[in-house]
């Protein structure tokens, strides 16, 4: 197993939150003065963290952003760490404050590649702020919590109330591509992992706001599929005597999933752990307006194969995937270009779910397409995660929820896994972790015009400071 257990899940008709369950002692208007006093220095931390193009996958330096993070955790007085892979180096800062407990933050600086530029409003590496939203790469996905994590046991320390954990923050460069380099450092230092809760990445509730608080994340196997032709672009009336690359990569891929969205590659579902009846149950309980969020964001009324309900959140969250993500092939530019092309690429991915293992993904992949006569088809893995659990009833999982409902004064929707994926499984044997916060339709992570709203950069570091100050 893969750092999965299950234990008893929380139902949520009995999972009422109040602050006499957890008492808490902080103050919250208190943490919010402080966040608001120091809110210009936090915008201009992030501007630096902006400015500098940290996409693993572009070869971009990453010695500036190092030198940036350092230089802020030791003005701050933790002892920092930056640890050399075989990828991008890992920074490790830590604040022993002598306490029983320590509360850990997993974070990345590494960003999505920036394109395509022609739809961006504002220059994605200048910090932009406009009608109350702070824009660049990396503001929402990673940066920007990164620094509301730094503030935020930055405001604790100020506030008045000591923290009641030690501090250690890992933040990685290679999340956005799943590299190896974190798995490194993790393998090399186990006891660095080893906390009393992890933030992972966000943590963050804004006023009236429902938040999704996420215990799990699918894991994701990447691919590169390729088909080649001739060493040149041939003319298109040489159609029926030549092999075009490109027919060939669309019918290997229509062997992949049929319209049902079911996955054929023999043995692909030979590993997936059902549904559990809890999570079934969790679905059911939630509120009929948790999906509208999701329409909102992507301007829709019904989703894939009129998925909703239960089924929506099944497939969304427990339920294994294949996507294309990407087709390059012959001439995309304006105009006609009447051409053979002379190669063919796809991008793919495979979210999968607890159990499957990611080398057997690869494998069964290339042994479908062999199966199916695509021996032809080159196929470059860029590796992987595996999927990764907290369990629902664990302390730290009912902190967070507590806290989100005393910030945003509703109760957080508990997800027993995200759609997405992240490094969690090297974690999960070792830590607690969660990640939460409210769905916002303008954050584009991933995409053109990334952004944050200054009100949840502000609630998210004050959040941080009240979780710093109730871990004990």
């Amino acid at each position: 197993m893969i750092g999965i257990i299950y234990r008893k899940y929380i139902n949520l008709n009995d999972f009422k939150i109040s602050k006499g369950v957890f008492a808490l002692t902080y103050d919250k208007e208190k943490l919010l003065k402080i966040v608001k006093k120091n809110e210009q220095a936090e915008i201009a931390c992030l501007e630096k963290l902006i400015a500098v193009p940290t996409c693993y996958s572009k070869g971009h330096d990453m010695k500036p952003v190092i030198s940036q993070l350092i230089e802020e955790f030791e003005k701050r007085k933790y002892k920092v760490q930056s640890f050399l892979t075989s990828g991008a180096p890992v920074v490790v800062a830590e604040l022993d404050l002598g306490m029983d407990k320590t509360l850990l933050f997993y974070n990345h600086y590494d960003i999505q590649p920036e394109e395509p530029l022609d739809e961006w409003r504002f220059p994605p590496f200048k910090l932009t702020s406009r009608n109350g939203r702070l824009y660049g790469r990396g503001v929402c996905d990673d940066k920007g919590p990164i620094v509301a994590n730094i503030f935020g046991i930055q405001t604790a320390l100020e506030s008045g109330y000591e923290p009641k954990c030690n501090v250690r923050f890992i933040i990685e460069g290679e999340e956005e591509t799943g590299g190896l380099g974190l798995e490194e450092f993790c393998n090399a230092n186990p006891k660095s992992l080893k906390s009393d809760g992890c933030v992972w990445e966000r943590a963050s509730a804004i006023p009236n706001q429902r938040s999704q608080l996420f215990t799990g994340v699918k894991g994701c196997v990447t691919f590169e599929l390729r088909a080649k032709g001739l060493s040149v672009d041939a003319h298109s009336g040489d159609a029926p005597i030549l092999t075009n690359p490109a027919w060939r990569l669309v019918w290997a891929l229509s062997t992949l999933k049929n319209q049902n969205e079911e996955i054929l590659i023999d043995g692909y579902y030979d590993d997936v752990v059902p549904p559990r009846k809890e999570e079934l149950q969790l679905f059911k309980k939630y509120p009929p307006d948790a999906i509208d969020s999701y329409k909102k964001q992507y301007n829709t009324e019904k989703f894939l194969l009129g998925r909703d309900k239960v089924e929506f959140w099944k497939e969304l969250t427990l339920r294994p995937t294949c996507t294309i993500c990407g087709l390059l092939s012959g001439w995309t530019g304006q105009g006609s270009k009447t051409i053979v092309p002379k190669e063919a690429m796809a991008k793919v991915d495979l979210r999968i779910v607890p159990n499957q293992k990611v080398e057997r993904v690869q494998r069964l992949l290339r042994e479908h397409l062999d199966k199916k006569g695509f021996q032809d088809i080159e196929i470059d893995d860029w590796g992987g995660y595996e999927a990764n659990k907290t369990p629902f009833d664990h302390p730290f999982v009912k902190l967070l929820a507590n806290l989100v409902k005393d910030f945003s004064g509703k109760n957080p929707l508990i997800i027993p896994s995200s759609g997405s994926s992240g490094p969690a499984y090297l974690f999960g044997d070792h830590t607690a972790w969660a990640h939460c916060g409210p769905v916002d339709p303008k954050a584009n992570a991933h995409a053109p015009n990334e952004s944050i709203s200054i009100t949840e950069l502000k609630y998210m570091t004050a959040l941080i400071a009240a979780t710093a100050m109730e871990l004990g």
